[in-house]
Parts: structure tokens; sequence; C-alpha cells
């Protein structure tokens, strides 16, 4: 059984559910919760602001929007590549919806190299196997880039046709964890496999964080989400319970204090903890990180704080920047949309009750099944053609209380 919360302001019911709950051993629950969609229809001028209408209908609050570095940079810029007015820079796609989104009244949060950076910026001896712009990416193009993207939309920058609004979240990369966008993932030495992509994007973060607030204090710097599935050392993923461990300088479940001559910079911690069926089925690998999982995150990152291994000193918000179930239909193998729904309201509250504040769902739309279904997301709230699912009922307000002896999908 589960009765739903009603119509409090979400700030006053967040304020009584937490007193009258027991959240999971660690778990914080945030007195405010912000929920939106990350979609690249927000990049389609000629859909964009439809979409961005259904958006604020669904109770979106924020947009997660993509800033391709190979896109804007396809070549090596010449004079200063901090300079968000550098001709060899085309900010066309990324100031359209930068705007469009501000003027639907949208909290923009803007992902810097979602895909890996252009392949000038790859470090030296790329093998011819690895995708290019994620073989040791050089950290100081990086972090001129990003310096450049958070002074074009710092709120005082004008290119001519008006100035462009204020980002205040910044996003580096996504998905570090895994080999599709950023390499070395392991590399040999002394005849073990040793975790290197965390080194590499400690690199990369620390760069982009100095970078972000050498603009403005204030902006917030977000991690890369990490994706939720590992496989054994060498495998061409990390588990991302070892990669955040690894990043903040702890090694082992036993979070044991390693040497950590430059600590990782963030304000944000995200993740991405899809699962392999419902809301309430963890993980099957160890360290791996699906809804139920965030301890194996949150528990780092507190050791990593008490001991300086995660900088500033100060606390760290936890975003989930993807997650989503495909549905049926219209796609016959996905998760049946009222149970899609189901699990929609039921996934946000336990990500709430485990600490998470705010969370942009993949996507606000299905997409085309081209080349086919098992290549696209039809994750939408709406389907194509602009119906509504179950799944935007529950968006819109997501939350359930759970009597303490119910039976429910836990089972």
């Amino acid at each position: 059984m589960r009765l739903p919360v009603l119509t409090a302001g979400i700030s006053g019911v967040l304020c009584a559910l937490a007193a009258a709950i027991s959240p999971a051993a660690g778990a914080r629950p945030p007195a405010t919760f912000t929920k939106g969609f990350a979609d690249g229809v927000y990049e389609q001028p000629s859909v964009a602001n439809h979409w961005l209408d259904k958006t604020v209908a669904a109770g979106g609050e924020i947009v997660l929007l993509a800033v391709p570095w190979p896109s804007v940079a396809p070549q090596r810029p010449s004079g200063n590549p901090s300079d968000p007015a550098n001709p060899a820079y085309d900010w066309t796609t990324p100031d359209d919806a930068v705007r469009a989104a501000t003027a639907h009244g949208l909290t923009v949060a803007i992902t810097v190299a979602p895909d890996g950076g252009p392949a000038w910026a790859d470090g030296p001896h790329r093998p011819r196997n690895v995708p290019p712009g994620t073989w040791r990416p050089n950290a100081p193009a990086f972090a001129a880039f990003a310096k450049a993207v958070a002074r074009r939309y710092s709120g005082t920058f004008n290119p001519g046709d008006g100035v462009l609004p204020h980002v205040r979240f910044y996003q580096a990369w996504s998905e570090p964890n895994l080999n599709g966008h950023l390499n070395p993932q392991w590399v040999r030495r002394d005849g073990h496999w040793v975790a290197e992509s965390p080194i590499i994007y400690r690199g990369l973060l620390n760069a982009f964080y100095a970078a972000v607030k050498s603009v403005s204090p204030s902006d917030q710097v977000i991690t890369g989400g990490t994706a939720p599935f590992g496989d054994p050392p060498g495998g061409p993923r990390i588990p991302p319970a070892e990669f955040v461990r690894d990043l903040l300088c702890l090694r082992g479940e036993s979070l044991a204090l390693e040497p950590c001559p430059k600590p990782a910079h963030f304000d944000i911690l995200a993740h991405h903890p899809y699962t392999i069926a419902g809301p309430f089925t963890p993980a099957l690998n160890i360290d791996d990180v699906s809804v139920p999982d965030l301890g194996k995150l949150t528990r780092p990152l507190a050791v990593a704080l008490r001991t300086g291994r995660a900088l500033p000193r100060a606390h760290k918000q936890l975003w989930v920047t993807e997650f989503s179930w495909n549905t049926d239909p219209p796609n016959p193998q996905a998760v049946p949309v009222a149970e899609e729904a189901r699990w929609l309201e039921e996934s946000f509250y336990e990500l709430w009750r485990e600490g998470v504040d705010t969370i942009t769902w993949l996507n606000v739309v299905d997409q085309p099944p081209i080349p086919s279904y098992d290549m696209s997301y039809q994750s939408g709230v709406y389907y194509l053609d602009g119906r509504p699912k179950p799944a935007l009922t529950a968006f819109r307000f997501p939350f359930v209380v759970e009597p303490a002896a119910s039976t429910d999908s836990r089972a």
C-alpha cells in the first residue's frame, strides 16, 4: 500500500516527511527537492520552445543542457582559448538553448564535454581503437574552454545580440568511468590492473573547477555523473563506487586513506543510478550503484570531506543528472507505462531519502526509434506525438509515503 503525499508546498512537505520517517542509515534527506529533464530536444531550435513549454507544464524546474566541446571548438583555437569571442568557437546551438530555457523560467545547468573532447585535445599516442577525444585529454585545454563557457554565460557577456543569461551550474564531463568517454580506464602496472581514469579525471575536474571559479566563485561545479555499472579490472568500465573512492584518494571498502597531494575540488557529486529492475532492486555487484545503493558514494564522500580529500570542506549536494526507464508502449520490450509511473515516484522518493536534492530525468519526450528501439530512448513523460504518459502525473508530484509494515514492490 502506498499513500500519496498531497498538495502542500514541496519544501513544507519535505520537512514534514524528514521528521516523520526514518531514512536509511547515513542518509540525510534534503529540505528541498528540484526536478527537471536532460533532453537533446532543448538544443533543436525548431522544437525547443514547444518542449520547454511541455517541461514547464510537467512541473520541471531545471534543464541540463549540453555544450559539446568538439562541436563548439572543432579546431584548436589560436589566440586566447578562454575568450568566449574567439573566432574558433561556434556557440550558436548552446546560446539558443540557454536563452530559450531561461526565458521559460527554468534553471539551467550545463554539461561541458558530455561525450568527450575534440581529437586535437587528446594526449599523445592514442591507440587506434580508442574513440577520439577520450584519450588522456589535455587538462589545461579543458580549463581554457571551461573558462570560455563560464565567461560566456556569466550574465555579463554580450555577443552582439544582447547579454546572455547567467548559468550557475557547470558539470565537468559525463560518465568518466566508461571507456566511451574517458581513456584509459585501467593500466597494467607490475602485473596488476590499476584504475587510471579516476586520476585522469581528477586532473580534468580540478582544472575545470579553478577555471569556473575564476569567473564567478559562486558558480557551482558538478562532477561528471558516474555510470551505474562496471567491470572487473581491465574491462571497459570502472565500477562507480571504486571510481569515486579513487577520485577521493580512498582505498577499498575500508576507505583507507591514500596520499592525496591534489584533492578533488567540486561542489556537487553526481551519479546515474540506473537499475536492472525496479527502484528498490540493488545492483548485483559490490561496487555498482543503483537507486538503493547511494551509500556506496555518500560514505566515501563523508570520509573525504572529513580528511580534506574533497575540497572545499563544505557540504556537497548529491545530484542525479541522468536516470529513467523506457516504456511499453511504444517499446514492446520495455516497462509497462503504468509500472514506470509507479517506479518514477518510488525512485524519486527513495533517492531523496538517500540525500539527492536534484534529479534531471532522461527525457521529457520519447525519441523516434531510429535506427531501432534498442538504439533510442522511450523514457519521456510524453509520447513522441505529445500525448502524456502516466509518468507525467507522477513526475508533477512524485513523492509517496509507505507505512513501515506495508508490502510493495520492494518484495
